[in-house]
């Protein structure tokens, strides 16, 4: 099989990119590690029998170079195409008729329901004693983390309008429970035309009004954006080492001048 041991140190990922690309021209099995703080996934490009070997053989380095054990719970060996959670998002190969199969990150359906339920705890009766712009002012961060977090995965924006639903519809709720009294005018009273799009209606009061997760941008994820961050680098890795000299070599030139 190839080796990633370049002459250069500074090139270490790139040597590796050609070695699993030697690998599998030759018919190898290729295993591509994705590692993010203590999370991390292996893809394998081969049978399951690999997959399995290179769980059984990595569960043994890191016994006995760390003492850690893979939680049973958490490690599962699956095919692509059933797909996998990674850092709360759900990554699969979806089939395309024009293009046939191709990789996907979705929102898992849990996630949203972990929301709907969030939503639903913060709208209860017993939360009734606040205003309705307290109220707003609690939920919108909410939102507004959640949809900034998923707004690259696919159909983000069908997810998004079906929880805006979900939201207004507990708004309204809420208010017939804080103000039981009180007609359907007078409760849309609160129902006005957004800031942000007057053709569209929003739970406002004063300058505070309801986030809609739909009106958040939506793209999907594009592979130039996919370099690795400083924060994602410890200092042993050798694409490290060359970023380390790019920026000393920068700082030297700067004040060379």
């Amino acid at each position: 099989r190839a080796k990633a041991q370049p002459d250069n140190p500074e090139l270490g990922v790139i040597a590796a990119r050609r070695a699993r690309v030697w690998d599998r021209g030759a018919g190898h099995c290729v295993f591509l590690p994705i590692r993010y703080a203590d999370d991390f996934v292996v893809l394998v490009s081969g049978t399951q029998e690999d997959a399995l070997a290179e769980k059984s053989a990595l569960a043994d380095h890191l016994r006995e170079t760390t003492g850690l054990e893979l939680s049973p719970e958490k490690t599962k060996v699956t095919a692509m195409t059933g797909g996998f959670e990674f850092l709360g998002f759900h990554v699969t190969m979806r089939w395309d008729k024009r293009y046939g199969y191709g990789p996907r990150v979705e929102i898992p359906k849990a996630k949203a329901a972990n929301l709907r339920r969030n939503v639903k705890q913060l709208t209860k009766r017993n939360t009734v004693l606040v205003n309705l712009g307290a109220k707003l002012r609690e939920l919108n961060p909410i939102l507004r983390g959640w949809a900034n977090y998923y707004r690259y995965c696919a159909y983000a924006g069908r997810v998004f309008t079906s929880l805006d639903w979900y939201v207004g519809d507990r708004m309204w709720r809420w208010l017939r429970m804080k103000r039981p009294k009180a007609g359907m005018r007078d409760i849309r009273d609160a129902f006005l035309p957004s800031r942000v799009r007057p053709t569209r209606r929003v739970w406002q009061e004063g300058p505070v009004e309801q986030y809609m997760l739909a009106w958040t941008p939506v793209c999907r994820y594009r592979l130039a954006w996919m370099g690795k961050p400083d924060f994602a680098t410890s200092s042993g890795e050798p694409d490290a080492q060359r970023k380390a000299h790019v920026r000393f070599g920068k700082r030297r030139r700067e004040t060379s001048r």
